[in-house]
């Protein structure tokens, strides 16, 4: 019977336990992408008991970003940075993951020849125009990635994590909602799944086999037109011939339509609702994992009690993702592991954290003030 103890291992990569940090946008990034001493502050703290990081999503190119602070992996000036964080995080026995991704027409409004990209037009904020790519704009995407795939390897990070979830742009390619594109990247679940193949494909050939690859994707979108299980099911697969090592299974939680000026546009949350029990997404994980064999991670509020625990233990889920609970208590980890569960800091679930990054400003915390300040250049 499984613990969250035991090591698991994913294409080469040692995890010394089953408890991972997710990708948490922070904001904590400077202005031109690069690491500063405020985000390595952040990850160094909570690396001490986990048995993997996964870096919160670096942009692959500077009209990608998710936020102004996002990290970048688009020129080689900023692998020295990275270098700096994959080697805090390693250095206290975690495995270094980064995440990799283009926010698409979700994207902080940076302008950019792909500044929106989305493959169909559908538009996501009232101050991004959504742009609809060409065939020779996603041949070039596909390559940005690569690219900052292989400046992750050249960093020291541990491995990839492409970033195909929660309706950023490899994202908006999956779902039936924003993709209604008649070529070859749009039409059932296995045309929209394309992009995603080849981004995989490209990043493979950059990497070589023996480097391992996750990939983060949506197992329901909860909006009409959105993404179902059977959906995912089918990507997931695909994911799996193409050689992905591990699959890292989110979703869309919520979704509102806003109006702004006229415009329509699509706001969504991969965030629990507060009414939503701990756990509820784990049996999601446990299809993936099913159908696939890979090695799959949940996600969920899983900082409380014992669910991290019995995830593993019930259920064929190798790897459990505490984000919010490692905002508010860097230690939780190591409390879990000690049996002290019950001395956590824990999350009030206030939504601080995303409200101060939605305003522009660096990640905060109600619960946890001793957070990093304003960030600035390292």
């Amino acid at each position: 019977m499984a613990t969250l103890r035991d090591e698991v291992m994913i294409n080469g990569m040692r995890l010394r336990n089953r408890i991972a940090m997710p990708a948490l946008t922070t904001n904590y990034g400077s202005p031109e992408g690069m690491v500063t001493d405020e985000i390595v502050q952040f990850y160094k703290e909570r690396s001490k008991d986990v048995g993997l990081v996964i870096v919160e999503a670096s942009a692959v190119r500077a009209d990608g970003r998710i936020v102004r602070g996002s990290l970048g992996l688009w020129e080689d000036g900023q692998v020295d940075g990275m270098a700096r964080l994959a080697d805090s995080i390693k250095e206290l026995g975690a495995a270094a993951v980064v995440q990799l991704n283009h926010a698409g027409a979700r994207g902080f409004p940076s302008g950019g020849e792909m500044q929106g990209a989305s493959p169909s037009g559908f538009a996501f904020r009232h101050d991004v125009a959504p742009l609809t790519m060409s065939l020779i704009q996603i041949e070039r995407m596909v390559a940005d990635f690569a690219y900052a795939a292989g400046l992750a390897a050249e960093a020291g990070f541990d491995g990839v994590e492409i970033h195909g979830a929660h309706l950023y742009l490899i994202s908006q390619f999956l779902s039936p909602l924003t993709n209604q594109r008649n070529d070859r990247y749009g039409g059932a679940a296995r045309a929209r799944a394309t992009f995603a193949l080849e981004v995989v494909r490209a990043a493979r050939e950059r990497l070589g086999r023996s480097y391992p690859i996750l990939f983060r994707f949506n197992a329901v979108e909860k909006v009409e037109g959105g993404q179902t299980l059977e959906d995912a099911l089918t990507v997931s697969r695909l994911l799996a011939d193409e050689g992905v090592d591990a699959l890292d299974v989110s979703l869309v939680a919520s979704s509102s339509w806003n109006q702004v000026g006229g415009q329509r546009f699509l706001a969504t949350s991969s965030i629990l609702p507060k009414e939503q029990p701990a756990g509820a997404n784990v049996a999601l994980a446990a299809a993936v994992k099913e159908a696939t064999g890979l090695p799959v991670i949940a996600v969920g509020k899983l900082g409380e009690g014992d669910v991290a625990g019995k995830s593993v233990r019930d259920l064929p889920i190798d790897i459990v993702a505490i984000g919010r609970q490692m905002i508010t208590d860097p230690d939780a980890a190591g409390k879990i592991f000690s049996g002290k569960s019950s001395a956590i800091v824990r999350c009030e679930e206030c939504m601080t954290c995303y409200a101060t990054i939605v305003r522009g400003k660096p990640m905060a915390c109600k619960v946890n003030r001793n957070l990093p300040g304003t960030p600035h250049s390292a």
